[in-house]
C-alpha cells in the first residue's frame, strides 16, 4: 500500500517534531497524496480507494468527500485514536519515547563528560536536556532520531578529545574515530556544526587541522596563484590543469586577466566542450557541482570583481547546486543557459525531488530563477535537464 506508506511518512514527519497532543487530526488532500506515492493507473487509484474505505469503516480513517458527488474523495484524515494503530502498522514509535530515550542520551554523555573540554560539554549537554525537554531541537541534534543524536554526539566528542597534529588526513582522522574512511567527508558540514555548537564559535575541520587530501578543482584558463613569500605559479598555456586544495590553500591571492568566471557542472561533456571553444582564454572555466573545501578556497582568494556564472542541470539537484553555490561565496552566481525545457516523454518527480522543491522555492537566494524552479513543481515533470543536450557553446558564450 504505497499510499499508506506516503500518508505514514508525511504523517510521522509533522507528528514526529511534536510531543504535545494535537488539537485536530491530520488530514491530507487524497489526490496529491495518490501523486506523490505514484498511484496514477485507474485500477491502482480503484484499489486504493477500496482500501481506504475499508479502513474508513474500522475507523482508522475519516474521509471527506465532494459535497454533491459523494463517490469523489477530497481529503483523508487520522484520528488521534487510530495514531497507536498507525504506529503498529510501521513499527514507529511515539514522540513521546523518542523525546524520552534522546533525553536519556544526553543524561548518559554528560555523565560522561570531556576530558579536554569539560565546562563546555556540560553546557551543551544542558543546552540539549532544556530545549529537547521543551520538544525542541539544537541543529544539528534532534531528540526526533536516538540512533542519530548518540552517533553525533559520540563523534563531536572523539574529534573535540584528540589533539590533532596539523595535516591530518580527513580520512585518517575518520579511522582513527572508529569510522570508515569516507564517513567525515560524506557528513562534514553537520559535524562542523555540532563542533560549534558545543565550541560556541564556527569551528571547521580545517581549523582542527584535517585537511582532505583528494579534494582539487579542474580549470581551463588562465590563472595565476600568488604565495606569501613573493613567489607565483603561472599556469598560462597549459590547457587542462587540476590545482589541489593544498596548494590553494597555501597561495594568499589568485590573479587572473579572464573576464568571467564559468562553473561547469557537467564534467565529462560540457566542460570539455567549453574549454574546446575558450581558444581566446577570455573566461576561467571550473567544473563543480557541490562545491568542495578547494572550490570555496578559490572563489575566496579570486578577484572579488571577477563575475561568476555557473551553468548546471536544471532538475532540482541542479538547482540545489546553484543554492549551494550562492551560499558558499559573498559574489553573486549568475545562472547561465538555466531554463526549464520540455522533453519528449515527461520524466515524472521522485519524492526527493519533491521534498527538494519545497526548500528550493522557500529559499530568498533563488529569488531571480524562481520561475524557472516553479515550472518543475507545477509540471510536476523534470523536463529536458541534463544540460549535455544543449550541446556546444552558442555564440557568443564568451560574454554569458
Amino acid at each position: 500500500m504505497s499510499w499508506l506508506q506516503e500518508f505514514h511518512r508525511r504523517w510521522v514527519a509533522v507528528r514526529g517534531k511534536r510531543v504535545t497532543t494535537s488539537s485536530k487530526a491530520f488530514s491530507v488532500d487524497w489526490e496529491k497524496l495518490l501523486e506523490s506515492a505514484g498511484v496514477a493507473s485507474a485500477e491502482d487509484i480503484a484499489t486504493a480507494t477500496r482500501e481506504l474505505e475499508a479502513y474508513e469503516k474500522a475507523g482508522y480513517f475519516i474521509v471527506k468527500r465532494h459535497r454533491y458527488r459523494k463517490y469523489l474523495i477530497e481529503r483523508v484524515s487520522l484520528p488521534e485514536t487510530a495514531e497507536a494503530w498507525m504506529r503498529e502498522q510501521f513499527q514507529s514509535r511515539s514522540s513521546q519515547d523518542l523525546q524520552a530515550a534522546s533525553l536519556e542520551i544526553v543524561s548518559e554523555f554528560s555523565a560522561r563528560g570531556h576530558c579536554r573540554f569539560p565546562n563546555e560539554w556540560a553546557a551543551l549537554c544542558e543546552l540539549l536536556r532544556v530545549a529537547f525537554s521543551q520538544g525542541r531541537s539544537v541543529r544539528p541534534f534532534s531528540w526526533a532520531f536516538p540512533a542519530r543524536l548518540r552517533f553525533l554526539l559520540d563523534t563531536v566528542r572523539l574529534l573535540s578529545e584528540g589533539e590533532w597534529p596539523l595535516g591530518t588526513p580527513v580520512r585518517a582522522a575518520s579511522v582513527e574515530c572508529g569510522l570508515d574512511s569516507k564517513m567525515l567527508e560524506r557528513h562534514q558540514r553537520t559535524f562542523e556544526s555540532g563542533l560549534s555548537r558545543l565550541f560556541g564559535v564556527a569551528t571547521s575541520f580545517r581549523s582542527l587541522g584535517f585537511v582532505s587530501g583528494e579534494s582539487h578543482v579542474e580549470l581551463h584558463g588562465p590563472l595565476c596563484l600568488h604565495f606569501p613569500d613573493g613567489s607565483s605559479h603561472d599556469f598560462e598555456g597549459l590547457t587542462n590543469v587540476l590545482i589541489s586544495a593544498a596548494d590553494i590553500a597555501r597561495c594568499c591571492a589568485i590573479s587572473t586577466t579572464a573576464t568571467c568566471l564559468l562553473s561547469i557542472e557537467n564534467r565529462k561533456t560540457t566542460f570539455r566542450q567549453y574549454a574546446a571553444a575558450n581558444q581566446a582564454r577570455r573566461t576561467l572555466i571550473a567544473t563543480t557541482s557541490f562545491p568542495t573545501p578547494a572550490f570555496r578556497e578559490l572563489l575566496g582568494k579570486l578577484p572579488v570583481d571577477l563575475s561568476h556564472h555557473h551553468f548546471g542541470d536544471t532538475d532540482p539537484a541542479g538547482w540545489h547546486i546553484l543554492l549551494k553555490l550562492r551560499q558558499a561565496t559573498a559574489r553573486p552566481v549568475v545562472a547561465y543557459q538555466m531554463k526549464w525545457r520540455p522533453f519528449s516523454t515527461p520524466i515524472p518527480l521522485t519524492p526527493y525531488d519533491r521534498d527538494l522543491l519545497d526548500r528550493l522555492l522557500t529559499s530568498t537566494l533563488l529569488e531571480d530563477v524562481r520561475e524557472q524552479i516553479s515550472m518543475i513543481a507545477e509540471r510536476g515533470d523534470r523536463g529536458d535537464y541534463e544540460q549535455e543536450t544543449l550541446g556546444p557553446p552558442p555564440e557568443g558564450w564568451l560574454s554569458p
